[in-house]
């Protein structure tokens, strides 16, 4: 994305991942860290519902 000229979005971008899979309704996501809010790394995953 920074080479694009696009990291500023990244964030925002980051901030969607909750709200997305709370729409799918058949996931739920997970994470602790994102590198776009300074985290060391990226630990997204996705937990089917039960």
């Amino acid at each position: 994305m920074r080479e694009l000229g696009l990291y500023d979005l990244v964030p925002a971008m980051c901030r969607l991942d909750h709200t997305m899979s709370d729409a799918s309704g058949v996931s739920d996501f997970v994470r602790k860290y994102t590198l776009a809010s300074g985290g060391p790394y990226c630990d997204c995953g996705y937990k089917k519902l039960k």
